[in-house]
Formats: C-alpha cells, sequence, structure tokens
C-alpha cells in the first residue's frame, strides 16, 4: 500500500486515449499529497499493463512496431465491462458499476498470477500492479461498503510457450481495455 500511495500521491491523470492500447505521457507531476486519487491509481494500473504488453509484443513476438494484426484472432474470456454494467454515461449506476469493477479487478488478479509465472524479467512490475489492483479494490469497496470473495479462474496450464506468451498477451491486452473502461467509470463517481 505504501508504494502504491507514494507513487500515485505524485501524479494526476490526463486525458486517457480512446481505446489505442497505447500508453503515451499519463501522467503529469503534482498532486495534493494528502489525497490518493483513484482515478490516478487506476491510470497508473493501467499503464502498467500497457508497458507489460508492449515489451511481451516486441520481446517475444517481435512486434516491436505495434502492428499486432496476426494475433487479434487469439481470444479468452476475460472481465469487461458491458452496457448491462451500468458503467457507461447514459446509464451509470454507481454501486451496480463499481460492484462489477472490484469484481473484474478481483478475477484479473488470477490471470495476472498467470502473467508473473510466464514472465522472468517484468516480476516486480506485475507485483506493483497487484499491489496496486488491491489497493484500488479496496477503496472502491468503500464507496460500496461491500465485501468480496475470491474468485477462482479455470486451469491456465499451457501446453508450449507459444500458447502460453499468447494468452500472456490476451490477458494483458484485454486487462489494458477493462482498466481504460474502469477508468472513465471512476471518472463518472466525481
Amino acid at each position: 500500500m505504501y508504494l502504491t500511495a507514494a507513487l500515485i500521491s505524485q501524479v494526476t491523470a490526463s486525458p486517457l486515449a480512446e481505446s489505442s492500447g497505447d500508453s503515451e505521457n499519463l501522467f503529469e507531476t503534482s498532486q495534493d499529497l494528502g489525497e490518493l486519487n483513484l482515478e490516478s491509481l487506476a491510470l497508473y494500473i493501467r499503464s502498467v499493463a500497457v508497458q507489460l504488453r508492449n515489451r511481451q509484443l516486441c520481446d517475444f513476438f517481435s512486434l516491436c512496431d505495434g502492428s499486432m494484426s496476426s494475433l487479434q484472432m487469439y481470444n479468452m474470456q476475460l472481465p469487461q465491462l458491458t452496457q448491462g454494467d451500468r458503467c457507461y454515461r447514459r446509464s451509470f449506476r454507481k454501486k451496480t458499476c463499481l460492484t462489477k469493477i472490484v469484481k473484474s479487478l478481483h478475477e484479473y488478479k488470477s490471470y495476472l498470477q498467470f502473467v508473473k509465472q510466464g514472465t522472468e524479467d517484468e516480476k516486480h512490475q506485475v507485483d506493483s500492479m497487484l499491489m496496486s489492483m488491491k489497493n484500488l479494490a479496496d477503496l472502491l469497496q468503500t464507496k460500496i461498503h461491500q465485501q468480496h470473495e475470491e474468485v477462482l479462474i479455470p486451469d491456465m496450464l499451457s501446453k508450449g510457450v507459444w500458447n502460453k506468451q499468447v494468452k500472456i498477451h490476451v490477458i494483458l491486452r484485454n486487462f489494458a481495455l477493462f482498466m481504460e473502461s474502469a477508468i472513465r467509470a471512476i471518472r463518472f463517481i466525481k
């Protein structure tokens, strides 16, 4: 918690790019040290996920130019925000939306543990992201006054390095997209 608070207390958010998945100047320095900003914390988590995804694309798949059309066909049933979750401006419902975000963050925890096991050099970044996710989920839970149970995911064992790396890519890609939607929803709380 202290590491995340220290990182977040020094940043403020800038506008979020529309579902591009690109990580450009998401943070600018300066913020009141006494206030932990949910949006900044969510932006930090998304930024780390995008950086990990981009590095993995470049290092393993040799797609350093960002062209990942060959990987678009791979998909997994990962948590995402939908219209029914009431997280979009027209139908925003704070409790319903935040409950879905918290539930999804808990579900992604197991998937990101898989990512951590499959990456050698980025374990500390995944740990930082996991701790930040826990902090964000805890803070959001205080806003909806609800406890959450641990969620188990299907077996993620992969046969072969390629399949494992594709799963890592898909998890990071979908998690970054989920965080974009979550960030927009968090902005509606204000």
